[in-house]
């Protein structure tokens, strides 16, 4: 996948199987994939094609991309989901000391350099169907029709999907709460928060959960329009650096309106004393929001036009900023001609990018063998619709 002003390919996927369908006169519907390609031609063409498979998980770029493993600048190795590896030639991550992808290409899996090769076309599709382009030992077009990804290894037909344990929101709610005040800065947003958030902390929900993380590699956050983030276990762990306050930036403290770019929660939810310049009490940690600002989350739905989730909610990751550091405008407002020091600062840790809205799944790395992924794609939903949030993967009870 790809984000904003780069073309990459999108979600690609199906060649000739037995029930293929005709092309569509009609103009093709975008991919329901994770939203923000400048180009969704390929995606357009999967749909055109086969109009059966809009919607599957197959309509997702992780049928042509691939995750990856990099480094920090300590040396520890981090595998990444697709999703937050590809954002890396958008968004670099200062910590990354190694492994990120040196272009587009280097992002896609065997399927995808296989489509590419052959045109990147209907045409090259069908060239491709007999191909078994994982070296699984199934031919893509058997792969696909059994809505498995033809271009990893570990996904074939007949696989068993990973166990999961459902955690509804009254479960949630029974984990130690944990309360925090913090600045949510944004990349592209108009506006920065200050908001204050209730929900366990993440390491608290783990054990309270039953997860041994003995031999867990990291954690991958997924919210069901397949946007997903990995952490490390140091950064589940971790107490976040103390932060300090940035008060009367918001539109009703300027002559000019306009110049405004920070909300506020009630005062009830500003810590007590606390004014502009002063340091915010409290500790920081990365947490499972359930509430925020004395109000459960504004419930997330999937807007069919732009396949964007709409809301925070029900359940959100949030993670404090590891470089604390002022609010600033979003790159997009910026430079705004104030001449007043808060335009947007590259700089800046701008943590809203790495928290997770609608989250419903929490994957402990690595995978246990002979298990095909959780399907997000065809079960994210309902989860959002239930308030019920998953887990899965490496040392989650029953597996």
């Amino acid at each position: 996948m790809t984000c904003r002003t780069v073309l990459l390919l999108g979600s690609i996927g199906v060649v000739v199987f037995a029930l293929a369908a005709s092309v569509a006169s009609t103009p093709p519907l975008s991919s329901l994939s994770y939203p923000g390609h400048e180009d969704e031609s390929d995606s357009d063409r999967l749909i055109e094609a086969y109009p059966a498979l809009r919607g599957t998980r197959l309509d997702d770029c992780q049928t042509c991309h691939r995750g990856g493993e990099v480094t920090d600048r300590g040396g520890k190795t981090t595998a990444l989901h697709p999703c937050s590896y590809c954002h890396l030639l958008v968004f670099p991550d200062s910590t990354v000391g190694g492994g990120a992808p040196g272009g587009f290409a280097a992002t896609l899996n065997a399927f995808g350099r296989d489509y590419a090769a052959a045109g990147r076309s209907a045409a090259g599709l069908q060239t491709i169907g007999g191909t078994d382009s994982d070296g699984d030992g199934y031919a893509n077009a058997d792969e696909l029709a059994a809505l498995r990804y033809p271009g990893d290894a570990d996904s074939r037909p007949g696989q068993a999907t990973v166990p999961t344990v459902t955690i509804s929101s009254r479960g949630l709610r029974a984990a130690t709460p944990h309360e925090q005040f913090l600045l949510m800065n944004t990349h592209n947003q108009r506006f920065d928060d200050y908001a204050h958030y209730v929900g366990p902390t993440v390491f608290d929900l783990l054990i309270w959960a039953g997860v041994d993380l003995t031999g867990a590699e990291g954690v991958t956050f997924i919210a069901p329009d397949g946007f997903a983030q990995d952490f490390t276990l140091d950064e589940i762990t971790a107490t976040y650096p103390p932060a300090r306050f940035h008060a009367a930036l918001d539109t009703a403290s300027f002559a000019d309106p306009e110049q405004g770019f920070v909300t506020y929660p009630p005062a009830a939810y500003i810590p007590e004393g606390v004014q502009d310049g002063d340091p915010i009490p409290g500790t920081l940690r990365m947490m499972i929001a359930y509430e925020r600002d004395g109000a459960p989350l504004d419930p997330s739905r999937l807007d069919p036009a732009s396949g964007r989730l709409d809301g925070e909610g029900p359940f959100r990751l949030v993670v404090p900023q590891r470089r604390p550091g002022a609010p600033d405008r979003g790159a997009p407002y910026s430079p705004s001609g104030y001449a007043d020091g808060h335009d947007y600062d590259d700089g800046n840790d701008h943590n809203t990018g790495r928290c997770v809205r609608g989250l419903v799944a929490i994957r402990i790395d690595p995978l246990p063998a002979g298990y095909e992924e959780f399907d997000w794609k065809n079960g994210g939903m309902a989860l959002l619709e239930r308030r019920e949030l998953i887990l899965y993967g490496h040392g989650v009870a029953g597996q």
